[in-house]
């Protein structure tokens, strides 16, 4: 007679514990036979995420987490209740040595035709989830049936009167994992050394960068926790950043409670003046690289701790955005890399099974020494995906190195969306580049009307949607959109064109099929700079910050119909219109270096005569440059694409005095003036300049 379920495992997890590995443990059948058998290998101190029984307390957040920085001997996540890939490469770390993930899912020949409800994200409406491909589930059932360490228990009706493993549990020959931690408290030389080079940050004469660079379970966390405990009781003020205070969790424990050590996000980093002695930011590479420049310009002895595959965000991406950068502004900077795990052994099979499923270890395609000088624009498929494994890695690859915030949910976006069009930018030999654009639009009247009132707004359709809702254009709801998702490039060839080929090779794929192209990201100077150069007009800047990127968001547009460019033009009139109106309100802190690349021409009444006497008395006379604002103010008006032409100097005095009413003392601070006179003299040559245009060259 077979052994117990609970008695089987029971056995084999005390002899994982003694090897310091973990099992990935498959459980298929129907959603109550599942979760009844796991309820009976429940034990203390375990974790369930998403519908579960009572007792054992089952937490259905899909997006906080609270569980990161933590440990479980057992942690359950039913696939019932929606399977998330983000939640999974995340809970993966959070099973400790001698544990188990368990997989509560339908029977194998039913994933195919599964209503998964986390296909809820990818579509507009619930009820075009049916829209959805399987496609990520069918590549996860592949690659746990060809994985020799999970274990795989059926419960489907057919085997539910003898219910037994589909394999015997193998022998696991008794292996000693031992970690004996040093006096103080490191469990490897790498830690030590890692503890150690903070610490030396803290004290060193001169102020330099840091960063620590490992995958998960390598003790990069407690290493900083550690070097903050000792810096403590000498007196150092340490402050902690990260995406969020839970996921600073870590530090804090190793560090221990004092009033000497605080927590700030980074956003607070930024807008205080907090005084400290040392700045540790955890997982740096969940941060954008935007907020990351400006904190270490600030605060300048910095310790970076990221991880370098992983849901946190990609380490690869990192070093191309931070490090970089960093060596080229802080020659002194120091780099230090963790590869021992110290949570379980390095025989462990779940975290390789879980950075194969989820292509956390991804890296863009190798590329021949030479820049190929004729490329294509290919289509393909998340069903050719499915099946070209190595097509896939690479493409997932490129992504995560464009951008900060790719993630394991992208992965399933590439396979299972519906309206998902992905693009490769590539000759016979390698991939450089790749594309995902969205379909959005038309929106039924019904619908349309309801989010240019401001009372629904449903997943997705973000262009048609920030044009109705945000913009108040009733017409948005009437066209076809193609939104640039995403776009990447091959970091060893950029900046040499290969955008720009792209970007122009799609535009004329899309002649016909489409009414206007579209894109909306966070806007910094380079982005938007890219996209301006393309002749996509801005017809949209957010009000607020995005949380996660710490930037406004930008709309830009492209007519794909020539009858459609008055239409366009409107759009982009009437944000040019309104923009001083925002940057006079909302928008009074933002960085001159974003509004200039926004600027472009306006169709308005040319300079009547007393506005143009109203100038001249301030250019060449002695009139109060504040009793002629409202002449200024039109004469940015009618001159704003020259206004984008002018010195850097002259155009951020004239938007931050006249647009957004920087007082005088704070402008001669900010550009480094002796006073206001000096400011005034600055703004008469910016009007000068202003008003003859062929002044206006770049510093």
């Amino acid at each position: 007679m077979p052994q117990p379920l609970e008695l089987a495992l029971a056995e084999h997890c005390a002899r994982l514990l003694s090897r310091g590995e973990r099992r990935f443990f498959l459980l298929t059948g129907n959603a109550e036979a599942c979760q009844q058998q796991a309820t009976t290998l429940w034990q203390n101190g375990a974790l369930w995420l998403g519908d579960g029984p009572a007792e054992c307390l089952p937490q259905t957040s899909q997006h906080t987490m609270p569980w990161l920085g933590q440990e479980y001997p057992l942690v359950v996540v039913n696939g019932f209740s929606g399977l998330s890939p983000e939640i999974l490469g995340a809970v993966g770390g959070a099973v400790r040595a001698g544990g188990l993930l368990v997989l509560l899912m339908p029977a194998l020949t039913d994933w195919s035709v599964f209503a998964d409800p986390d296909h809820r994200r990818y579509v507009s409406q619930p009820e075009e989830m049916s829209r959805c491909y399987p496609h990520f589930l069918q590549r996860l059932l592949r690659l746990l049936q060809a994985d020799p360490d999970v274990w795989h228990w059926d419960l489907s009706a057919e085997c539910l009167q003898a219910p037994r493993l589909q394999a015997p549990l193998p022998e696991l020959p008794a292996v000693a994992w031992l970690r004996v931690a040093d006096a103080d408290g490191c469990l490897s030389a790498e830690q030590h050394a890692a503890m150690l080079a903070v610490e030396q940050c803290a004290l060193a004469a001169k102020a330099y960068p840091l960063v620590i660079m490992a995958d998960r379970g390598r003790g990069k966390s407690t290493a900083l926790g550690l070097a903050a405990r000792h810096l403590l009781a000498q007196g150092k003020r340490l402050v902690v950043t990260a995406p969020s205070q839970q996921s600073a969790q870590t530090v804090f424990r190793h560090a221990g409670q004092h009033a000497l050590l605080s927590f700030y996000s980074p956003e607070m980093l930024l807008e205080q003046n907090v005084d400290c002695d040392l700045l540790l930011v955890d997982e740096a590479a969940a941060i954008p690289a935007a907020l990351l420049r400006q904190l270490q310009q600030k605060y300048q002895r910095v310790v970076y701790a990221t991880t370098i595959h992983g849901y946190e965000g990609s380490g690869h991406g990192f070093e191309l955005r931070m490090c970089r950068w960093l060596a080229a502004h802080w020659p002194h900077w120091q780099q230090l890399t963790l590869t021992t795990p110290l949570r379980w052994a390095i025989s462990d099979p779940l975290e390789p099974l879980l950075a194969n499923i989820l292509l956390l270890d991804a890296d863009a395609p190798p590329l021949p020494a030479t820049r190929s000088t004729t490329f294509t624009l290919q289509p393909v498929s998340s069903a050719e995906l499915l099946q070209d494994e190595a097509l896939l890695r690479q493409l997932f690859g490129l992504l995560v190195l464009a951008h900060y915030q790719t993630s394991p949910t992208d992965l399933r976006l590439l396979l299972d969306c519906p309206d998902i069009e992905i693009w490769l930018w590539r000759d016979d030999l390698a991939l450089y580049g790749v594309a995902l654009l969205m379909r959005e639009g038309p929106i039924n009247s019904a619908l349309a009307e309801q989010i240019w009132a401001g009372r629904r707004r449903p997943r997705g359709q973000l262009l048609p949607q920030t044009l109705l809702a945000h913009c108040g254009y009733r017409d948005a709801a009437n066209y076809r959109y193609r939104r640039v998702m995403r776009i990447a490039v091959h970091p060893a060839f950029q900046q040499q064109g290969l955008g720009s080929q792209f970007i122009a090779a799609l535009t004329q794929h899309y002649q016909g099929q489409a009414d206007f192209l579209g894109c909306s990201f966070a806007a910094t100077p380079e982005v938007l700079r890219f996209w301006r150069k393309q002749g996509w007009q801005a017809v949209r800047l957010g009000l607020s910050k995005d949380v996660a990127t710490g930037c406004h968001a930008a709309v830009l547009l492209l007519a794909l119909r020539s009858e459609l460019q008055p239409q366009l033009m409107e759009w982009q009139q009437q944000f040019q219109r309104q923009l001083p109106v925002w940057l006079a309100h909302g928008l009074s802190e933002l960085s001159t270096e974003i509004i200039v690349p926004l600027l472009q021409s306006a169709t308005v009444e040319p300079l009547t005569a007393q506005e143009q006497q109203d100038l001249l008395a301030f250019t060449d006379h002695h009139r109060s440059p504040d009793h002629c604002w409202p002449s200024v103010l039109r004469a940015m008006q009618v001159q704003s694409a020259e206004l984008a032409l002018l010195p850097k100097l002259s155009a951020a005095l004239l938007i931050q005095r006249f647009w957004q009413g920087k007082e005088w003392a704070w402008l001669a601070q900010q550009h480094q003036l002796s006073g206001q006179k000096a400011v005034v003299q600055q703004l008469r040559q910016a009007i000068k300049q202003l008003l003859l245009p062929q002044g206006g060259e770049e510093q």
